[in-house]
């Protein structure tokens, strides 16, 4: 993490760890191969297999490869007063003031279980990465972009309709940065 100028903030969100992703291969590609592959053996005997059948498997994979290239765009910016999350296909713009930086935290996500996701509503969920919005279990909306790695941040709303719930490369370096952007803007412009 990087604080390009007194006003911006630069980092890198959590990646996609190799084993999610080979896991989440073999649930969106293989298991269905075979799936399609058995049914198929099943409806044919004695008869090769028709190219309509590869059809399903290639689409699975196709589908699988844009989410591992999905998976890589992962940064959160800060600029003109604006935390800008990209994780995936989507995109959250939050203006620093509407966060409640006092209560916002640095979490372990095995003490937390009510920050964790509950159900999917615009999202991408691999196991051990969710991007995008979800409900979390405490019945709370949250723009989500997290891995599979023990420390999260939860920064919630000033109006307590949700939050952002991320894990950059260094939570803690995030928080800082952030509350300290937010105490220059809230500062008057003599004391600067």
């Amino acid at each position: 993490m990087n604080a390009t100028t007194p006003t911006s903030v630069d980092a890198e969100l959590a990646a996609i760890s190799p084993r999610s992703l080979w896991l989440s291969a073999l649930l969106l590609v293989v298991l269905p191969g075979v799936v399609i592959a058995c049914v198929d053996a099943g409806q044919r005997t004695g008869h090769g297999v028709p190219p309509q059948a590869l059809l399903a498997p290639a689409a699975f994979a196709l589908i699988w490869l844009v989410l591992a290239l999905a998976a890589r765009r992962r940064r959160v910016t800060l600029a003109g007063g604006v935390l800008t999350v990209r994780s995936t296909f989507y995109r959250r713009d939050t203006p620093l003031v509407a966060l409640d930086l006092e209560h916002a935290r640095v979490f372990d996500r095995e003490e937390r279980l009510e920050l964790r996701t509950a159900r999917k509503r615009n999202a991408v969920g691999l196991p051990g990465f969710h991007s995008g919005h979800f409900m979390l279990r405490n019945g709370q909306r949250a723009f989500v972009a997290v891995a599979n790695g023990r420390w999260r941040l939860w920064l919630p709303y000033r109006d307590g309709s949700g939050g952002l719930l991320l894990e950059p490369e260094d939570p803690r370096a995030l928080l800082a940065l952030l509350r300290a952007q937010a105490h220059r803007v809230a500062a008057p412009a003599g004391n600067r």
